[in-house]
């Protein structure tokens, strides 16, 4: 253990310097800054409520604070305690040891969570390795049980995704944690307490909405362990203590917007469908004009078999293929396994499953496989380790295993140190070209407006919630074109826009004629300008435009409010 935390600090620290993180790497990116603000609303003011929104939340909720649309509560109830409890000054007034008194100071607060998650998550692997070989494989020595420990638990801080995921406040981490955490309760062998595990669930699921897709599979796992004639009974105590948790979620969505599960994000189902695109659908005050019937069946059928090749591919590169592979094997050729290590074994099979198709219907990225990667390489080692002990002795001899058992440990944990290696030289090479801007640039940017804007009077700008973090101010996103601010201002008036690109091949489409010429601005009468400033920022080398509104035509304001 002692190892293995010493090495998530290094390799933790390592990743956080080839980003430069709370410098040219801002701490809270987009995603990361919306849970930030939620967690500041709600524990200074005690509500749920944010200050960023996208211009399609101004149709039902035009007026800031806006409800929590597009973030778990999870996450946001973590962060909010952290924040209560570190004061603005550790130790005295009079001779303090940290001041965190800034938003550029108390952004670190953020990385507690899925830093600790991140370290948790490598201890929980590394025991249930231990424990698992120690039960089913008592012949092995403790050196052989300490090494396989150290190469599961090694092989997930050496994941350049988990390192990523640790140096910002995202909701992977805990939720994996979570995750895992269920998955080696039945691995393990012990009847899991039914409602003591739904809660986990429930708990679990608070941080990322994807877990509704497994939670029955998961409770049909534990029901598998109940004795016989009680497994109705548990499945459904399981389900049950799921939902306890989220229950005052989904009543706080059915009073905010009409449907318990009613969630912004799920207009990713039609991101890259005909010439839909996330900011098509959510940059307008207005909401999108969506696909029904057959149309809209064969639409996203099309959009999930685009994606399944790139997201099988991830799953599968390098020796992710042969993990998958083992485990099949394992679950299927090899007779007489104990029953809780086949349950959890294909609950980890169905959640691969699940995630893939959860991505591919939705953004396609990557990153959305995270929490099903890291059983499902763990798994993989161990079935790998597994199978090799089953080779007869006369097949290929001990010193053959053996060695094939070590070519395992290089393996996964060569793999690793390569893409750790390659990870961080690509985030040492990305840092310079970031689209968002450095910590001294957001820095002036909330000092100028604290200066020139009077409290709480809102914005709009492409720097969204990051901006608002700084700023301290509510901030609306950016409009989808310079013709759509005037709608955008109908549901809620603001009389300042400030754009940051890096470059103008950069600036989104309609935005760029204002990056590449502010003055084209004033020229503009479609664009209501009344004044506008530009300058380029030191360092970070970002255009900055700072566009002050005129007043909107009262016929179009009324038009627009109706």
């Amino acid at each position: 253990m002692l190892v293995l935390v010493a090495a998530g600090f290094a390799l933790w620290l390592a990743h956080a310097r080839a980003w430069d993180l709370g410098r040219r790497s801002p701490v809270l990116g987009f995603d990361a800054a919306q849970y930030a603000l939620a967690a500041r609303t709600l524990a200074e003011q005690g509500k749920l409520g944010t200050t960023f929104a996208l211009p399609i939340e101004l149709v039902k909720h035009p007026s800031p604070p806006w409800p929590l649309a597009a973030v778990q509560p999870g996450l946001v109830l973590a962060e909010a305690a952290v924040d209560r409890l570190v004061p603005p000054v550790l130790g005295s007034r009079q001779r303090p040891i940290l001041t965190l008194q800034m938003p550029h100071q108390r952004e670190w607060l953020t990385l507690v969570i899925p830093f600790v998650s991140y370290l948790m998550l490598t201890a929980l692997l590394a025991l249930l390795t231990a424990r698992l070989i120690a039960r089913h494989a008592p012949a092995a020595t403790a050196v052989e049980r300490a090494a396989a420990a150290l190469t599961v638990g090694g092989a997930f801080l050496l994941d350049p995704e988990a390192q990523h995921f640790a140096i910002g406040a995202f909701t992977e981490l805990p939720y994996t944690l979570g995750l895992v955490a269920a998955i080696a309760w039945i691995a393990i062998g012990r009847t899991p307490a039914p409602l003591l595990f739904g809660l986990l669930l429930g708990v679990t699921g608070a941080f990322r909405g994807n877990l509704l897709w497994l939670a029955p599979w998961l409770a049909a796992g534990a029901a598998a362990l109940a004795p016989e004639g009680r497994r109705r009974r548990a499945f459904a105590l399981v389900m049950l203590g799921y939902a306890l948790p989220l229950l005052p979620w989904w009543i706080y969505k059915w009073r905010t917007f009409g449907h318990p599960a009613w969630d912004l994000s799920a207009l990713a189902l039609w991101d890259g469908v005909g010439t839909r695109t996330w900011f098509s659908l959510t940059h307008l005050p207005a909401m999108p004009d969506l696909p029904r019937g057959w149309e809209a069946v064969s639409s996203v059928a099309g959009k999930l078999a685009r994606n399944t090749g790139p997201l099988l591919l991830g799953m599968t590169v390098g020796p992710r293929g042969l993990w998958i592979g083992a485990i099949v094997v394992w679950l299927v050729a090899v007779r007489g396994g104990a029953r809780p290590l086949k349950v959890a074994g294909w609950i980890v099979l169905v959640h691969a499953a699940i995630a893939v198709i959860v991505a591919g219907l939705g953004a396609g990225w990557l990153r959305y496989l995270f929490p099903a990667r890291v059983p499902l390489e763990a798994a993989g080692v161990l079935a790998s380790w597994a199978l090799l002990g089953r080779v007869p002795p006369q097949a290929l001899g001990p010193q053959a295993v053996q060695a094939a058992r070590v070519a395992v440990v290089a393996l996964a944990l060569g793999w690793g140190g390569w893409q750790t290696a390659r990870g961080n030289a690509e985030a040492a090479a990305t840092v310079a070209s970031r689209g968002l801007p450095s910590v001294s640039t957001l820095r002036d940017l909330g000092h100028r407006l604290r200066r020139e804007l009077a409290p709480g009077e809102p914005v709009m700008s492409n720097l969204g919630p990051t901006l608002a973090w700084y700023a301290r101010r509510p901030v609306v996103h950016l409009a989808l074109t310079p013709a759509d601010v005037d709608a955008c201002r109908a549901r809620l008036p603001f009389r300042h826009v400030v754009i940051a690109f890096r470059e103008v091949e950069h600036a989104w489409r309609g935005w760029d004629e204002l990056v590449r010429d502010p003055g084209s601005a004033r020229a503009n009468p479609g664009w209501n300008v009344r004044d506008v400033r530009a300058w380029r920022t030191h360092g970070d080398g970002f255009t900055v435009v700072w566009v002050e509104l005129a007043p909107m035509a009262p016929s179009f304001a009324l038009a627009g409010g109706r």
